[in-house]
């Protein structure tokens, strides 16, 4: 539960002398892409939080780089410098959770199939994975923080790191996280002292980011759904960016026959990653016209043939295939009939408890697709339910950005009381309640009563002199219960 207090104004708190006293830093460690943002004081006062869009291997500016890791030899190679010809370790954030604990649909999905298959190689852990990951993109945070304020100022000024984490979740898997970044070097010391870390629930920093934007006028009772669609999930489903991308995948090898075979990992890989990647898919929703959407096809595909083909649709002129719109639509439609469903399961849910959802916020890389905006505001109208979506980059790096509005609203945390006071910050939005993700209890020992007991649990109690049961739980919380926070 949310309370507006703050959302007008965001008082000072320190003196002019001490804007730089501290630097919050928030990371999306995501399924397919990851992304970190960074705020002192005086930034995030005057409503600035700083994204890290420049990334090694790419001169393009990108809200986040690939969750992908390469290892050759002694070399580890992460997002964006990875060849384009080399076949990444993907998906390795799922590989902490057990088996249990994942949808049948994902404890099949190739990637993570790939991801086990090369810890077993390699003799590693899925932390250590992880950890890997976050050395690389750690000291390209510091590279850039430093960049841009100077190497001594963020010297002298003390960290506090946010890890965001599906809010479903249990606690090994955060703990597993935990390991990876000190594994990494995240915690290591610094001149200014330790490192604090805290972890936040990725639709609670995403809804904190979205909500809190100026403009957005919201009530206290409100309910929102956050619907998290990245790259290759979306809440707890498979239907992210990446199966619209298999989709399309598979209409071009259709298209190209014999030719597709002819490709390489690169030549595949310039196709899925150039126009397609960076203007049809982010960009793309059905028109009422002819508009064409043209793919470049690699030479290599047309080795003695020719780069003509104008017997179906969609035709090939000059090694490039010209589909219409109603062909790229095709594309999205499997991926959307599944965030539909889970969007209407997280809407019956709060009518059974008697919520009025009022409206769903998108966030995730297919967050900020103008044809899911467009989809879904259609399919909630009659419902009066609105669609939030941000422009720009802000849908891809919601949490991220969130993940920093969460360090300013809980403050240093970790037992560092007198630096929280020092630091914490007025924040627009205040949480005031969560739901608990579990039970938690203490198992005990009752007197036996035959008309609640069972008869296995029956045992005689020699101090006291009478029978009690055992095998019997107090509940002190249950699971999805609301939890008022102090």
């Amino acid at each position: 539960m949310w309370s507006l207090e703050g959302l007008a104004r965001r008082p000072k708190t320190v003196g002019p002398d001490d804007d730089d006293d501290m630097i919050v830093i928030g990371i999306d460690f995501g399924t397919t892409y990851s992304g970190v943002a960074w705020a002192t004081i005086a930034d995030f006062e005057s409503d600035q939080i700083n994204l890290i869009t420049s990334w090694p291997g790419t001169g393009r500016e990108e809200g986040k780089a690939p969750t992908e890791l390469f290892y050759e030899d002694d070399q580890i190679m992460w997002g964006y410098e990875i060849p384009a010809d080399a076949d990444p370790v993907r998906w390795f954030k799922l590989l902490l959770l057990k088996e249990e604990d994942l949808d049948p649909e994902l404890r099949l999905s190739e990637f993570l199939l790939r991801g086990r298959k090369m810890l077993r190689e390699n003799d590693k852990t899925a932390t250590d994975l992880i950890a890997d990951y976050l050395r690389a993109l750690w000291k390209h945070v510091l590279d850039t923080i430093s960049k841009s304020r100077g190497e001594s100022v963020v010297d002298a000024l003390p960290f506090h790191v946010v890890i965001t984490v599906p809010a479903i979740w249990k606690g090994y898997a955060r703990q597993g996280m935990e390991e990876a970044a000190k594994k990494s070097g995240i915690l290591d010391r610094r001149p200014a002292g330790n490192t604090s870390l805290t972890f936040a629930p990725e639709p609670e920093a995403a809804a904190l980011s979205t909500l809190c934007e100026p403009g957005r006028k919201i009530k206290e009772g409100e309910v929102y759904v956050i619907c998290d669609a990245g790259g290759g999930t979306v809440v707890r489903g498979l239907c992210g960016g990446i199966f619209i991308d298999e989709a399309f995948e598979h209409m071009c090898k259709s298209r190209l026959g014999r030719r597709w075979d002819r490709l390489s990992k690169a030549g595949i890989k310039e196709i899925m990653k150039g126009e397609w990647e960076h203007a049809i898919k982010p960009q793309f929703k059905p028109l009422r016209n002819n508009k064409e959407y043209v793919i470049g096809i690699p030479a290599e595909a047309f080795t003695n043939s020719s780069l003509h083909d104008t017997s179906q649709q969609p035709v090939i002129k000059n090694g490039r295939i010209h589909f219409n719109g109603s062909h790229i639509q095709k594309a999205f439609t499997g991926a959307f009939s599944s965030i539909e469903k889970l969007i209407d399961a997280q809407i019956k849910t709060a009518k059974e408890q008697g919520l009025s959802v009022t409206g769903i916020i998108l966030v995730g890389g297919l967050g900020g697709s103008p044809y899911l905006y467009e989809h879904l505001k259609a399919r909630h109208a009659r419902a009066n339910i609105s669609v939030l979506q941000s422009g720009g980059m802000k849908p891809r790096t919601a949490i991220c950005r969130g993940a920093v509005f969460k360090g300013f609203l809980d403050g240093m945390g970790g037992g560092n009381e007198t630096q929280l006071n020092a630091h914490m910050v007025a924040a627009p939005i205040k949480v005031t309640s969560t739901i608990s993700r579990a039970s938690f209890g203490t198992n005990y020992r009752a007197l036996f009563d035959e008309d609640k007991h069972l008869p296995q649990d029956k045992e005689w109690d020699a101090n006291e002199g009478l029978w009690r049961a055992a095998n019997q739980m107090e509940w002190f919380l249950r699971r999805v219960r609301t939890l008022a926070l102090l």
